[in-house]
């Protein structure tokens, strides 16, 4: 029989065991972490990454994300916090602040279209003036709402120049200043989404508490005209100083009335119109009434708030993922992932335990985040960078349409007595009817140039 170890010599090939099993366990989670983070941000053909596009183009990344993040005071989220208030002051039912939230939708989309071709010829620091101009002025208008026309007249100017205007100057200029990290430019500048979405309503409310709601709007509008506007016009002249170039886009052109037609008329704009649309669509349905889906599924009140914090940290993370994938791989292969993604939540939603509640709002997160750094993406792929404003104007006339009637038709689905589970299963149906299909085709002939009515 061996004799036993002695003491000191048992403890120090133990302790060596030990160290041997550490360092091989960190190298083997050191290796984990590599792999995942070159899966989740691959670098592109010519190795640049991330930090190497911050490093180079962090001036224009932070022009365009401040744009986007000062969209947020024209979105659904922002003007609900304050829906109450106008509601009281005002006599006026739910109903009633929905009626006029929706035609305000409506118009303000009606105009995008217009406005977009305008960004495609605007240098960069007037379309910032007049956006900025626009929002304060929107912001003042509601601080003296007083009577059912100047609510139309607020409501109008905060959707087209907050959730309008403010994206189509961020993303446009995202897309026409980047040409070889295009997706990866856009991933960042949609970050101002998620933070938009995580700070302002906790500070609003504390404006509201302390100063009441209209010198709340008052506060907006100041932060509008004295911090943002003066923000952005640093950051050209900042860019003018590193790059040695006039306000970008200098040189462009508004599209004139043949170009408008020709893409019109191209099937690969209503192609992406079906593949983008049943996403703002659905998902605006579901946020409407997630009061009646957390009634109907016994959740406790606190669960859907919650739900939402894991909607934008989710949301953040995959819109700057989607974007290196869509450099990496391009973009027209990503276009159904969206889809697919916001369709397998839906599923989680006809679950009972409101665990599934998360997983729904983690899914929505990574469907919408994917969305934000693809679709801009794809559309310039397919019609060029000289003409995205106008896209996104058309494109997004098109989602206001969408949201502003998706909450009248699942209205009228429950009205109907058709069964929640119904809906659901219905909505991820349609959203794969329409996805697929179009995604499959857009891939395999949306860059050709002798397809039929192929932009040149």
């Amino acid at each position: 029989m061996a004799d036993a170890l002695e003491p000191e010599s048992w403890e120090e090939e133990a302790a060596e065991q030990v160290d041997e099993w550490s360092t091989d366990s960190l190298r083997l989670l050191g290796g984990f972490w590599e792999k995942a983070g070159a899966m989740a941000w691959p670098r592109d053909a010519k190795g640049e990454g991330y930090w190497e596009l911050l490093k180079a183009r962090r001036v224009e990344i932070a022009y365009c994300t401040l744009f986007v993040f000062a969209s947020s005071f024209g979105q659904t989220f922002f003007l609900s916090l304050f829906s109450p208030y106008w509601g009281t002051a005002l006599g006026l039912s739910s109903g009633t602040l929905g009626l006029v939230y929706g035609l305000a939708t409506l118009a303000a989309g009606a105009l995008l279209p217009l406005s977009g071709r305008w960004l495609d010829s605007a240098p960069s620091g007037r379309a910032g003036l007049v956006t900025f101009g626009g929002l304060t002025a929107a912001c003042l208008v509601a601080a003296a709402v007083s009577n059912l026309w100047l609510l139309a007249a607020a409501m109008f100017l905060l959707r087209f120049f907050g959730q309008g205007m403010c994206v189509n100057v961020g993303l446009t200029r995202a897309a026409r200043w980047f040409e070889h990290n295009r997706g990866k430019a856009v991933s960042l500048a949609v970050t101002g989404f998620p933070l938009g979405e995580a700070v302002l309503p906790i500070g609003a409310t504390l404006l509201i508490h302390a100063l009441g709601w209209r010198w709340a709007w008052v506060a907006v509008g100041a932060v509008c005209a004295l911090v943002l506007a003066p923000a952005a016009t640093a950051l050209l002249v900042r860019r003018r100083a590193v790059h040695g170039v006039a306000q970008a886009p200098e040189g462009g052109r508004a599209a004139t009335a043949a170009e408008f037609l020709e893409v019109v008329r191209d099937w690969r704009f209503w192609a992406m119109l079906v593949v983008t649309g049943p996403v703002p669509f659905v998902g605006t349905g579901i946020i409407f009434f997630q009061g009646m889906i957390a009634e109907a599924r016994g959740w406790n009140a606190a669960v859907m708030p919650t739900g939402f914090i894991v909607f934008a940290v989710v949301r953040a993370l995959f819109s700057i993922s989607a974007g290196a994938w869509a450099d990496r791989v391009g973009s027209l292969r990503l276009l159904a992932l969206p889809t697919t993604l916001f369709g397998a939540g839906l599923g989680c939603l006809t679950l009972e335990s409101p665990v599934f509640a998360y997983v729904f709002f983690a899914l929505l997160g990574v469907g919408f985040g994917a969305s934000s750094g693809v679709m801009t993406t794809a559309w310039t792929d397919l019609f060029g960078a000289q003409r995205i404003g106008l896209i996104r104007g058309l494109s997004g006339a098109v989602g206001v349409v969408c949201t502003a009637l998706s909450p009248m038709a699942f209205g009228w689905a429950h009205d109907a007595g058709v069964p929640l589970n119904g809906v659901l299963w219905g909505s991820a149906a349609f959203m794969a009817v329409c996805a697929w299909p179009m995604c499959g085709v857009l891939a395999r002939r949306g860059l050709r140039r002798d397809a039929p009515g192929a932009a040149g």
